[in-house]
């Protein structure tokens, strides 16, 4: 993981839903004369109000490309929602976390939330990340994705966890979770009895 192995990667783990954002959904389909990239069985991909159509589909094929690359077939149905820059640090303190936390996962409702900024269409925001997180693009997105897939494959919101895991698929190793999904469960629905637990990232 060389400058980030003494930390935890680019995310922090919802246990609730964030459904209430208004999106714009997009079904998958990639604009016409652009590079198609492998069917992704069962994911979802929407945009955040305010995402102008034809950079949402532009970024959700960014975004395909990289999920393409892991077995995301055996991960079953799950959303992915992008955010404007400029919305994401408000959403980002409404829910109790860092705004310098590019992406999170709400892991029983089967979301994930990227910023735009990960996909460099913000220089100062993008500037910002790779400084905070010591990674270039597009490098850092996909360290983005692969430690949320940890968090969705594994469906635990333990940073730790789903660090490995993402290392595990960005080296091509099988990857493989701590717990079986039972207990996995268990813990939620005794954190979900409890109340809303977050496992905030806070920049070094």
């Amino acid at each position: 993981m060389g400058l980030l192995k003494s930390r935890s990667i680019v995310s922090c783990c919802l246990m609730i839903s964030l459904r209430m954002l208004p999106a714009m959904g997009q079904g998958g389909s990639e604009p016409s004369g652009v590079e198609r990239v492998p069917a992704l069985p069962g994911q979802e991909f929407h945009c955040h109000t305010g995402y102008l159509l034809a950079q949402c589909q532009e970024d959700i094929l960014q975004l395909k490309r990289v999920l393409s690359h892991y077995p995301i077939e055996r991960l079953g149905h799950w959303t992915w929602v992008l955010i404007r820059s400029q919305d994401w640090k408000p959403i980002s303190r409404g829910v109790g976390m860092s705004p310098d936390t590019p992406a999170f996962t709400a892991v029983e409702p089967r979301e994930t939330f990227l910023e735009e900024a990960l996909f460099a269409h913000d220089p100062q925001r993008t500037s910002e990340l790779m400084y905070l997180w010591h990674q270039w693009m597009p490098k850092l997105l996909e360290l983005a994705v692969t430690h949320e897939l940890g968090h969705a494959f594994c469906e635990v919101p333990n940073e730790a966890a789903a660090d490995r895991f993402g290392a595990e698929l960005r080296n091509g190793r099988p990857a493989s979770c701590p717990v079986s999904k039972e207990a996995r469960r268990r813990r939620v629905r005794a954190e979900e009895a409890n109340g809303l637990i977050l496992d905030a990232l806070k920049a070094p």
